[in-house]
């Protein structure tokens, strides 16, 4: 791929509920722009995006997956288009946070029937956090009860965009037969034959020109409440240039002012042209999308890196991705380049790595180059130390990026490999997976000896099941899902530790007085103690500090006599004992322990269950059975909509209670109703719904 200025360079996301289209609009991007010859699909297990085994049988996408390709604008200069396709089940959000983390612009995509869908809300709301501009696009307007004006609307008031719209339906459900330019004026269909390569444009159908014209006028009246270019030349012109509107709708987009909006069918080649000419034009290059800015590696000073070669290295590991033939670094390049052989330093490990070899990714095809610059994606081999949240850098200017934060585990279920020859095996290959993926922990239970496999949901535990036995051929016995309960204190308390012991080399001493009481994490936050030292300067060394937190966290976590975590506590050092020639870290931490321990029984514990945000669709005619079966799931019904002929319930339902619920729903409703769950909060489990050990 000929080089290509920065300038015409856009890092751009999928992201979008399942089954929303994200994929197949993907494909069709791929084949529009000349980089695949053969339009994949994924109900037919063809998708290039989707090239998991996983994937294509269960027709979702489970990891990002990244490509590049060209676009030009008519006549105008060639840009090339650096594409991230993102999974819409919530088990895997992972993938959307990391690479909406580095991605320069995003498309959301929504279903012209169901409009904005439970996981369109988290996925809208991570890139408001990153404050990526967006494009969204109406999907699906050949489905039946598909209304473009109420997904519109729905839009705008359920997450606060203000969309431009730009491109409007002609006709819907079995009617679609294009849409109309709205700038332009213009009517553009899709030739058939050419599975909608060949765009063909005609004048607006007289049916259709009363509201294409309404269609501008709104268009230029939501342009001119936010950019004064255009509001003063409508004011004292009348009217502005194509151009011009262009322009205007370009600083809109960049400044998250507005949301261009287009109106499509992806499966029935539809629509999409004037989306990828959207990317074009509207989405930020890495130049636009401005510095990024980190820390020196002590903390104490903030650092900018510009969107400039010249610039010193600054790349993020966002993702790392592991198979039985190797492990690959994915890595966005923020300044500076990167060369294969080259020798870089990872601030956090405090370790210099060797870059082996440097990938341009197009699915899982891999095309070697010698290098990266600056706006690049990438991955790379050879990166021993570096994971996900890691910066590379030059020794001498290093800099540290924010990392990311992902939620916590919510499900468990018990592994064992078939042999004791294997256990070593399925041990390293956890290990591995859990550099591949931050929200999936393993554990071996200490009472049992049984290794603990730890995911978002069922089916993300279900699929790394199914890929230790695939992809690394090992023959494992899986238990079933269990809720990963906590704990948290009932009131405050304060309790001492002490640890006094002779060993033949010296004595070892170390005391700690600790007050624990009930703390609110900030909301999002994944750390969920918070210790303070409230000791005098010069009462305890620093280092000794240090090791009566790691004492009191490492306790919290392992939970006492019920054996799962503590969270929502605050830890306070109040006061400590100090002799010089016998306190040593190691008694800081036991000392640390005991005190936790003592302090927690005293304030009593009460068992907590992970509660779940849950979205059900269904139609009409199931909607009481459903609803009854929610209730006696403990489910507490938030909100109802009616869209059509189906209803959406929203609530929020304890994680125990859901097991198994997708079989349930299909039988509740012929198949027909669909549901989707993510994490929300922690709740007192009442004592009926307590596990047996509580």
């Amino acid at each position: 791929m000929a080089q290509i200025p920065l300038e015409r360079t856009r890092n751009i996301g999928i992201i979008a509920h399942i089954d929303a289209g994200k994929t197949t609009t993907t494909e069709r991007i791929l084949f529009y722009t000349g980089r695949e010859h053969r339009m994949g699909e994924v109900d037919e297990g063809t998708a290039t995006m989707d090239w998991m085994d996983e994937e294509r049988e269960r027709g979702i996408t489970i990891t990002a997956a990244a490509t590049t390709t060209t676009w030009r604008v008519g006549s105008g200069p060639e840009h090339r288009i650096n594409i991230v396709d993102t999974p819409g089940h919530v088990d895997f959000t992972a993938e959307v946070e990391r690479s909406l983390r580095v991605l320069d612009g995003a498309i959301g995509i929504f279903c012209g029937v169901s409009g904005v869908e439970a996981q369109s809300y988290s996925v809208w709301r991570r890139a408001d956090r990153y404050k990526v501009p967006r494009l969204a696009f109406v999907n699906k307007l050949d489905r039946i009860g598909a209304d473009f004006d109420r997904v519109v609307a729905d839009i705008e008031a359920s997450l606060k965009a203000n969309t431009l719209v730009l491109t409007i339906h002609m006709g819907l459900e079995k009617d679609f037969v294009g849409v109309i330019d709205v700038i332009r004026q213009k009517a553009l269909s899709f030739d058939e034959e050419s599975k909608g390569r060949t765009v063909l444009e005609r004048d607006i159908p007289e049916e259709h020109v009363e509201r294409a014209r309404a269609a501008r006028e709104r268009l230029f009246d939501k342009l001119s409440a936010v950019d004064d270019t255009i509001l003063e030349k409508l004011v004292h012109h009348g009217e502005v240039s194509e151009d011009e509107v262009h322009a205007a709708i370009r600083r809109a987009t960049l400044a998250s002012k507005g949301v261009p909006t287009f109106a499509g069918a992806s499966f029935r080649n539809k629509g999409v042209q004037p989306l990828i000419d959207a990317i074009v034009r509207y989405l930020p290059s890495p130049l636009e999308a401005g510095s990024v800015f980190g820390m020196s590696p002590d903390g104490k000073k903030k650092i900018e890196r510009k969107p400039d070669p010249g610039e010193p290295l600054c790349a993020l590991a966002f993702k790392t991705q592991i198979d039985p033939h190797g492990e690959l670094t994915w890595l966005r390049i923020y300044s500076g380049s990167l060369e294969t052989g080259e020798q870089v330093y990872n601030p956090r490990e405090q370790k210099k790595e060797r870059i082996g070899r440097l990938i341009r990714m197009h699915a899982n095809q891999r095309e070697t180059v010698d290098e990266a610059a600056t706006g690049d994606i990438v991955a790379a081999t050879g990166l021993k130390s570096t994971v996900t949240g890691d910066t590379l850098c030059p020794v001498h200017q290093a800099v540290v990026l924010e990392r990311m934060d992902f939620p916590e585990t919510v499900i468990s279920l018990a592994i064992e490999p078939s042999t004791t020859a294997e256990r070593d095996k399925l041990l390293d290959t956890l290990r591995k997976l859990a550099r591949e993926d931050p929200t999936f922990e393993h554990r071996l239970d200490d009472e049992t000896g049984q290794i603990i496999m730890s995911g978002m949901g069922e089916l993300h535990l279900e699929v790394l099941s199914h890929r230790i036995e695939r992809e690394f051929n090992i023959d494992a016995r899986i238990g079933k899902p269990r809720v990963s309960y906590r704990q948290t204190i009932c009131g405050p308390a304060v309790a001492e530790g002490r640890f006094e012991r002779e060993t033949a080399q010296r004595r070892l001493f170390g005391a700690v007085t600790l007050r624990l009481s009930p703390w609110e994490p900030p909301a999002g936050a994944r750390d969920r103690v918070r210790f303070e030292s409230r000791l005098r300067t010069g009462v305890l060394p620093k280092e000794l500090v240090t090791a009566v937190e790691d004492g009191a966290r490492s306790a919290a976590g392992s939970g006492g006599t019920l054996g799962y975590p503590i969270i929502n506590l605050r830890i306070e050092l109040v006061d400590a004992e100090h002799h010089p020639q016998d306190s040593v870290d190691t008694a800081y931490v036991a000392a640390a322990t005991y005190a936790l321990n003592e302090a927690s029984e005293k304030a009593g514990l009460k068992v907590l269950e992970p509660v779940m945000r849950l979205e059900v669709q269904t139609p009409n005619e199931y909607y009481g059975n459903i609803v009854t079966d929610l209730q006696s799931r403990r489910a507490e019904i938030t909100d109802m909509d009616v869209h059509g002929d189906m209803r959406v319930v929203r609530g929020v339902v304890p994680l125990a209670e859901m097991f198994g619920y997708s079989t349930t729903i299909r039988s509740l409703s012929q198949g027909r109703a669909t549901f989707t769950m993510e994490p929300h909060t922690y709740g007192e489990a009442p004592a009926s719904a307590r596990p047996s050990w509580a």
